[in-house]
């Protein structure tokens, strides 16, 4: 249910905003209280998102997607975006100025931005991060980043013995923390 649309319309190109888009169904979840895009299969989970973010226009399409993707969602009854003010935004009690549900604008801007079709629209952790619905909860000095970590058997062609190799040296060269074996809080 949190698979961004590009994992299943083009395997082979994404990149590290994949994972913004989950954050941006969680989010929603928190919101709704359910599930944003709970699809059985790929086609329902497909039909679900363009449900609500609308028929991307066909440059997009073709920009992300596979030819058979594309082609696919073009035959494809256009759907229009739905409002997010509307599905997002505060609801409010028959007998109360105070919202009962929903989210304030700037975090319908920010769940927008993250839930976007088009990967090369959504925000960076960073950007994420520094958006202004997140402005209280943001400090930069406590959240550093790492460098990636560089897999130096990622882009080599192993054979199953050669990788079960690999994993069992990896396995004994872990060295566990020291505290994982810390008995000073044992009381016997």
């Amino acid at each position: 249910w949190w698979r961004a649309p590009e994992v299943f319309l083009n395997e082979q190109k994404y990149d590290k905003k994949v994972d913004i888009w989950p954050v941006g169904c969680i989010m929603a979840e928190l919101i709704l209280h359910k599930p944003l895009f709970p699809g059985n299969d790929i086609i329902e989970q497909l039909n679900k998102i363009i449900d609500i973010l609308g028929t991307p226009d066909e440059a997009t399409l073709n920009e992300i997607c596979s030819t058979e993707a594309a082609s696919f969602i073009l035959k494809m009854e256009p759907k229009q975006r739905k409002d997010f003010h509307e599905l997002f935004g505060y609801k409010y009690g028959s007998k109360t100025p105070v919202p009962i549900s929903g989210v304030s604008p700037k975090g319908i801007d920010l769940l927008e931005r993250l839930l976007s079709f088009d990967p090369r629209q959504r925000p960076t952790v960073e950007e994420a991060l520094a958006h202004p619905f997140l402005e209280n909860l943001h400090d930069p000095m406590q959240e550093p980043t790492i460098d990636p970590m560089i897999d130096e058997h990622q882009d080599l062609d192993y054979t199953k013995e050669q990788w079960i190799s690999i994993v069992w040296q990896t396995v004994q060269e872990f060295s566990p923390p020291l505290w994982i074996n810390d008995d000073s809080d044992d009381d016997s």
